[in-house]
Order: C-alpha cells, then sequence, then structure tokens
C-alpha cells in the first residue's frame, strides 16, 4: 500500500477526524520495522490498521493524542510554515512549561525528537573507546547500539528472573564508564524500581565513579501504578552527572509527533545539548506537547484505561498457566514457553501484531503492548489458539 505526503497531509484541518491524525500520532514505526525487516525503509509509510487489524507491537497509546492536544496538533498545521522557534507555541514555550511543570528552570531542560534523539545523543556525548556504557540485558537497545557505534565497550547486566534490573550489577561495572542507561520502567520487561533503591544506586555510583552519567530513561512514567516508585527527575536535578529523559510519544499519544525532553543537571544538560540536531522538533509537536501539559486529569485517565485493559490481558495469561512479569507500563512480558517468532507468526495470521524479539529472551518471551479495551479482548482468543489453551480457562498447555 502505498501513500503520498501530498494524500497523508492534505487533508488534515480543521475538519479532519481523530483517525487522520491519529495515523500520523498513535501507530508507530516499531511495528513497520518488525513486520517488514530491511523492506521497511527510511520513506516507507506505515498504512492505517485494516479492517480488523489488532496492532499492538509498538507500546502506543491507541487512542492518540486527547482531544485538546489534537485540536492543537490540527492549529499547527495553518502555521507550518514556521520553524517550531517561531511558531506558537515555540520551542522556548514549551521549554519554560516544562521547566515549571518540574519546578526548575529552562537551562535544566532540553528537548528531543522523541526521547529517542535524546538517548543517542547521551551515548554520543558520553561513550568512546575509553569510556564504556553499562545497560541491562533485555532492555532498550538505542543506547547499546549507539555506544558500539562511537567504538565504545558495552557491559550488559542482566536483569533477575523477575526481569529486574540488577542495580548491584551495573553500579559493580560502573568504574571507569561513560554513562549508565537505566530504562526504569524498563522495556521490554515492564518492572520497576522503587525509589529508594534508585537513590541507593546513584549514591553508590557517585561514590565509586563520580564521574560517570546516569542516564534514567522515564517513557513510560505516566503509566505507573506501583507506590513506592519515585521519578529520578528531582534527584537529577540535584546530582551532577544524571539526568532523566520523558517523552510525549507514550501516554500522550504523540509517537508520530516526535517530542521529547530531558531534565537535569544544568552542566549535564549543556553537555548533551551540544549535540541536538538544530530543529530537532517539529511545530505541530510543540503545539500538541503544549497543549497536553495544560490538560488537568489525562494522565490519570490514560494510566486507568490502560490499567484496565491490561488487567484483562494479564488475567487471561495467569489462568492459561503462563508467568507475566510485573507491569507497570502499556505492556506486557510473558513467558510463553516458546521462541517469540513462532507466537508472533500465529497471532499474525489472525492480523494480530505483537512485539519483536528481545534477546537474549526471545526464546521464551513475548512483549505484548496494551491496546484499547475492545482489541484486547478480541486479541485473546488469538493468543489462546496460538498457545494451545482455551479463552476463558485456566489449565495450562
Amino acid at each position: 500500500m502505498s501513500l503520498s505526503r501530498r494524500a497523508l497531509f492534505g487533508g488534515i484541518g480543521a475538519g479532519s477526524s481523530a483517525s487522520d491524525v491519529a495515523l500520523i500520532a498513535a501507530r508507530g514505526r516499531e511495528a513497520l520495522v518488525a513486520e517488514l525487516g530491511p523492506l521497511a525503509g527510511e520513506n516507507s509509510v506505515i498504512p492505517p490498521p485494516q479492517d480488523g487489524e489488532i496492532r499492538i507491537s509498538s507500546n502506543e497509546n491507541p487512542f492518540g493524542p486527547s482531544d485538546p492536544a489534537l485540536a492543537a496538533i490540527r492549529r499547527a498545521f495553518d502555521v507550518a510554515g514556521r520553524y517550531p522557534t517561531n511558531a506558537q507555541p515555540s520551542t522556548a514555550d514549551l521549554r519554560a512549561a516544562l521547566a515549571a511543570k518540574h519546578g526548575t528552570e529552562t537551562a535544566n531542560v532540553v528537548l528531543g525528537a522523541g526521547s529517542g534523539e535524546l538517548l543517542k545523543n547521551a551515548a554520543h556525548a558520553f561513550t568512546n573507546k575509553d569510556r564504556h556504557l553499562v545497560t541491562a540485558s533485555p532492555t532498550y537497545n538505542q543506547p547499546a547500539g549507539v555506544a558500539r557505534f562511537v567504538g565504545a565497550e558495552v557491559t550488559s547486566v542482566p536483569v533477575n528472573a523477575s526481569g529486574m534490573l540488577d542495580l548491584d550489577g551495573m553500579a559493580a561495572a560502573a568504574p571507569g564508564a561513560g554513562l549508565i542507561f537505566v530504562c526504569n520502567p524498563n522495556n521490554p520487561t515492564a518492572t520497576v524500581h522503587k525509589g529508594s533503591d534508585i537513590r541507593a544506586f546513584v549514591a553508590t555510583v557517585r561514590r565509586t565513579s563520580p564521574d560517570t552519567v546516569i542516564h534514567f530513561d522515564e517513557a513510560y512514567h505516566e503509566y505507573v501504578t506501583d507506590l513506592d516508585y519515585e521519578s529520578a527527575l528531582e534527584l537529577a536535578l540535584d546530582t551532577p552527572n544524571v539526568f532523566v529523559t520523558r517523552t510525549f510519544s507514550k501516554c500522550f499519544g504523540m509517537a508520530g509527533m516526535r517530542i521529547g525532553y530531558g531534565v537535569g543537571h544544568r552542566d549535564t544538560m549543556r553537555t548533551l545539548s551540544r549535540y541536538a540536531l538544530t530543529f530537532n522538533t517539529n511545530t505541530p509537536g510543540v503545539g500538541g506537547a503544549f497543549a497536553a501539559l495544560e490538560e488537568r486529569g489525562f494522565e490519570a485517565r490514560e494510566r486507568e484505561r490502560n490499567t484496565a485493559a491490561k488487567k484483562v490481558t494479564v488475567d487471561f495469561f495467569k489462568r492459561a498457566g503462563f508467568e507475566v512479569m510485573d507491569s507497570q507500563t502499556n505492556f506486557i512480558f510473558v513467558n510463553i514457553r516458546r521462541p517469540a517468532r513462532e507466537f508472533r507468526s500465529a497471532c499474525a495470521e489472525q492480523n494480530v501484531h505483537i512485539g519483536r524479539d528481545f534477546r537474549p529472551m526471545e526464546q521464551t518471551h513475548a512483549r505484548i503492548s496494551i491496546g484499547t479495551m475492545d482489541e484486547m479482548q478480541r486479541a485473546i482468543p488469538v493468543f489462546a489458539a496460538a498457545l494451545g489453551v482455551t479463552a476463558n480457562a485456566g489449565g495450562g498447555r
């Protein structure tokens, strides 16, 4: 299926439906890469879901942006001829709003094309052939890929049997490291560490390797329901060489708008900002993000919606005898006791598309994003058939 840029954008305006923009803003690229592999070139356009198709592979908000954010995105197309630094709201306005939200100053905030650009830039800024990267396995793999590209060694510390990061092992690997990447909640295991563990981890690294930068990626922060969880953001503002990244791609439903941000000590942010692409954001995305920050109650409503749909899905797998790691995100990581590729292919035959392989656990575990309640209820019989179990009863295989 081909879709020209003119066809895609020409109809977006005041009369557009939510689905028009949700194509850009909700359903992301990761699924296309997983499904098409090398065929998914840089100029590939992901077609909208076909009738009956369920795309739960890229951890997106299936509803896309909220109504106020979507309206702001539409309005911003009227000034798309302006750079995001010159439009209203501008990138400066968005940075100021983020600084106000987090009780800090604009010097402590950097913007990125999603948080992905900031992850990439951090590996460029803080790792090299003499300064290695410490990361988990499995975790989000972009920092490791970039570190290897710049010639840095990568020390991967396996997660434990529950899918939790081995913070002690990561701290032990810190001396001499340029960067430690801590994905909390972790993708793909969906687990989260409590605040006291994170504070102890930072204290240890600061004592044993004070020049090492610690990067906390909190892409799924808004979905956490664990009361023991605490963001590392306040810690980052008070501690040199510590910073946090977040994104509007997940909870806020703007995966296609590519707006992320980092918050941390101003010296760390100054270094990180040197690697930023000029005009790395876009005018519609800035408008949508600014509106999302002004909206009250959206995060709580989205978290509640996700939690309900996730519970239905988790309950099915547990009744069927499959282990599911504790999820504090909008996806789950399930021990399906067979290769993820095999399970994924069986689901795809029934128009249900789930996540890619996550080494080194791809022979036993699959990641499944949480879609709408209707999508998950329709997907469960497909999961059951692929796994050889019933959809509404326990009993295992």
